[in-house]
C-alpha cells in the first residue's frame, strides 16, 4: 500500500472513530482488517527498506577497501619504479668504470710488456690480478641485471593487480539508469541527489499491540508521539513518517 494511501485509509478510520454514526459507512470489522492489513504492508516496508540499508552499506564499504588497495598497490609500484631507475643508474656508472679500469689495466700491461724479465715476472701477476677483478666485476654485472629483471616482473605483476582491482570496482559501482535507494549517513552516494518528504501527526488507536511499529532505517523513520487526536484526549498517538532517498 502506497504512502498516500495508508495517510487516507488513517484519515478515513479517523473521521468514522471520532463521528459514531448509527449507519456507519463501514462496519467496524471491516475498519480493522484495513487497519491490520495497512499495519502488515508498514511492517513490510521496514523490513525491506532494512535489508537495503544494509546492502547499501556493504557496498560503500567494499568500494572503500577497494580503492584503498588500489592506492597502496600503486604507491608501491612507484617505489619500486625509482629503485628500477636508481639500479639502471649504478649499473651504468659500474660499466663506464669497468670500460675505464679495463683500458687502465691495459695500458699497464703494455707497459709491462716493454719491460725487463723481472717486470715480465710482475706482468704475469698483474694480469692474474687483472682476470680475478673482470670475473668478479662480471658476477656483480650479472647479479645487477638479474635484480633489474626481477624488479620489472614484480612491476607488471603489480600493475595487473590494479587493473583487476580497477574492474572489480566498476562491476561493484552503482548501475546505470534512474532510480532511487533509500538514504543513509547524512549524504548520498557520489551522483545521487537526496530528497527528504514526511507526514506526522497521523491518528492512531494506539501505540501498541501492532498498531505502530517504531523502526529507523538508514535516515528514514517510523515513530509515534503522544497529544492531542480527534478525541481531545492528552493520551491519544500520533504516527510519523519520514523518508529519506538518494535518486538520480
Amino acid at each position: 500500500m502506497s504512502l498516500i494511501k495508508l495517510v487516507v485509509l488513517f484519515a478515513y478510520i479517523a473521521l468514522a472513530t471520532s463521528k459514531p454514526s448509527k449507519d456507519p459507512a463501514l462496519p467496524v470489522d471491516d475498519l480493522k482488517d484495513l487497519l491490520l492489513a495497512s499495519m502488515e504492508n508498514t511492517i513490510s516496508l521496514t523490513t525491506l527498506a532494512t535489508q537495503q540499508a544494509t546492502k547499501v552499506s556493504a557496498i560503500t564499504t567494499s568500494l572503500t577497501e577497494a580503492r584503498t588497495e588500489i592506492d597502496q598497490l600503486k604507491s608501491k609500484i612507484n617505489k619500486l619504479e625509482e629503485g628500477q631507475t636508481e639500479q639502471d643508474k649504478n649499473l651504468s656508472d659500474t660499466k663506464v668504470e669497468i670500460i675505464g679500469l679495463t683500458s687502465d689495466l691495459s695500458a699497464k700491461i703494455g707497459a709491462l710488456e716493454e719491460g725487463q724479465t723481472e717486470q715480465d715476472k710482475n706482468l704475469n701477476g698483474t694480469t692474474s690480478e687483472i682476470i680475478g677483478l673482470t670475473s668478479g666485476l662480471a658476477t656483480a654485472l650479472t647479479q645487477m641485471e638479474d635484480f633489474k629483471n626481477e624488479s620489472q616482473t614484480e612491476v607488471e605483476s603489480l600493475k595487473s593487480e590494479v587493473d583487476d582491482l580497477t574492474v572489480k570496482v566498476e562491476e561493484d559501482s552503482w548501475p546505470e539508469g534512474s532510480y532511487c535507494i533509500l538514504g543513509s549517513g547524512g549524504s548520498c552516494p557520489d551522483g545521487f541527489t537526496r530528497y527528504q518528504g514526511w507526514t506526522k501527526a497521523i491518528w492512531t488507536y494506539r501505540n501498541s499491540n501492532g498498531y505502530t511499529q517504531a523502526a529507523t532505517f538508514g535516515d528514514s523513520i517510523i515513530g509515534y508521539h503522544s497529544g492531542r487526536g480527534p478525541s481531545n484526549a492528552r493520551n491519544d498517538w500520533n504516527t510519523d513518517i519520514v523518508i529519506t532517498s538518494c535518486c538520480k
